[in-house]
């Protein structure tokens, strides 16, 4: 690869092609670099929050994705006692009001081709193991078929997901993250599914939560997660998998999986969460998505992240180029950027992850939203990681608020 990129990007998920097509669409010369050839699996709940869909329709590439997925109107949240509630989508401003759910081994792909679409060039089977400096870029070093690869740009990109191993040997982590880890399977014949996802507190451990995410009128997504750290690390599962058998195990989800068979094996995976306070650049290096912890550390949600910070990257990196400045102190203001559009938001759920994923609190609060609309609204746009609801509501009378009907008894 002799070419000088304008930009090296590693990782084809979302977030790198999103970085790959906004900056391509631009004008600039994008290489796009991933491990694996497509179309290929990711293990993940397949989610896709109204924030993400609205990205989508941006990149010209949602109508495509509607075809390939499920369009959900509605969620309903199961406390451990198994009180529910049941609520519409809410709608973020500007944004659709309806959220989707899409395997990845065909979302990323669509994403990927939208990129190519747009001009940049797609390496497959490229195992990138190291980033250096160079006096005016960077060099991307790497293997394929036990052949060495080498590819040349101004800036790199980094989309690695939750793998910390290249950002460790670059010295951008400094040690190991902390991690949700979380399992799921896709079943079919599953009964009782309609337009909504589920997210269950009941058969797993907090904090954490479960999820049936319907994918067809009889096919779901379904899995479980929890948060490692924490008061609670103690007293966690010694794996995903062993969550994930809990979870399905309980009353409600042996009636849906009566009829149901099992398709492919149980998948465990890391969830990075800890993007309030994890680094986002370096030299002649941004970092996107989950490689910046840019997973929602209440929800375990990051598709949507890394659409939005992968076109976050691309159009201030279209700006460096246009100011001919790629200074560390034009990354350090992508990294503002960042934290202008989600820190709050992710201090946020840390903090009500931490307060409220109690049994207690939750069956109290889930009961009292079937009494309060406004309450229920509440909830569903915190399970949802609307950042609205950060921006809009200070932390401190939210946590009042919701210890107050946490404390009180609805009969």
């Amino acid at each position: 690869m002799s070419q000088i990129y304008d930009a090296a990007i590693v990782g084809a998920g979302p977030g790198g092609s999103a970085a790959a097509h906004y900056l391509a669409k631009a004008g600039l010369s994008v290489l796009l670099l991933d491990k694996f050839d497509f179309p290929r699996d990711k293990t993940c709940g397949d989610g896709l929050t109204p924030r993400a869909v609205g990205v989508l329709h941006d990149m010209g590439v949602l109508g495509d994705v509607l075809q390939a997925g499920r369009r959900i109107n509605g969620l309903e949240i199961f406390a451990p006692r198994s009180h529910s509630t049941a609520a519409p989508i809410p709608q973020p401003a500007g944004q659709p009001g309806y959220a989707l759910v899409v395997p990845r081994l065909i979302l990323d792909n669509l994403l990927r081709e939208r990129a190519m679409a747009s001009g940049a060039k797609f390496e497959g089977r490229v195992h990138v193991t190291a980033v250096e400096q160079e006096e005016k870029g960077v060099l991307v070093r790497g293997g394929r078929y036990g052949r060495s690869v080498t590819a040349k740009a101004h800036i790199a990109i980094l989309a690695t997901g939750a793998n910390p191993k290249l950002l460790l040997h670059m010295g951008l982590l400094p040690t190991m993250p902390p991690m949700m880890l979380a399992a799921r399977t896709y079943f079919e014949g599953v009964s009782g599914l309609q337009d909504r996802i589920h997210l269950r507190f009941d058969g797993v451990p907090l904090p954490g939560y479960g999820w049936v995410f319907p994918i067809s009128g009889s096919a779901a997504n379904i899995g479980a997660g929890f948060f490692t750290g924490g008061r609670a690390a103690g007293r966690m599962p010694a794996t995903p998998g062993a969550a994930f058998e809990d979870f399905v195990r309980i009353p409600p989800l042996q009636a849906m999986l009566a009829g149901a068979h099992q398709v492919g094996p149980v998948k465990g995976y890391p969830l990075r969460v800890d993007f309030a306070t994890a680094p986002t650049f370096g030299e002649r290096v941004m970092l996107v998505g989950e490689a910046a912890g840019l997973v929602n550390p209440l929800t375990g949600e990051g598709i949507d992240y890394a659409l939005k910070s992968g076109k976050l990257a691309a159009e201030h990196l279209v700006g460096m180029f246009a100011a001919g400045d790629l200074s560390r102190q034009a990354l350090a203001a992508y990294d503002q950027l960042l934290r202008q559009h989600f820190q709050r938001l992710f201090v946020f759920c840390s903090t009500i992850r931490d307060l409220f994923l109690h049994r207690r609190y939750l069956d109290r609060l889930v009961k009292a939203a079937t009494r309060y609309a406004d309450l229920k609204t509440l909830l569903s746009n915190v399970v949802l990681g609307n950042q609205e609801v950060s921006a809009a509501v200070s932390l401190r009378t939210m946590v009042r608020t919701l210890f107050a009907l946490a404390a009180t008894d609805f009969h």
